[in-house]
């Protein structure tokens, strides 16, 4: 069972690495944006994540 474990979380560490490198790509390539683009781009995040919120957790 605990090799199961740490597999599960090497896994998981591989997924988070992942993860954060596109992360810091999508930074990247924001950051080459103009303001304009930037402005446009958040509002645009803001409206989906006040969309997602409707939705109900699950537990």
């Amino acid at each position: 069972m605990n090799n199961i474990i740490v597999k599960n979380q090497q896994e998981i560490e591989k997924y988070r690495d992942k993860i954060f490198k596109s992360k810091e790509e999508c930074r990247k390539i924001f950051a080459k944006e103009s303001f304009e683009k930037k402005i446009k781009t958040a509002f645009e995040l803001y409206k989906r994540a006040e969309y997602l919120k409707k939705f109900k957790q699950v537990k």
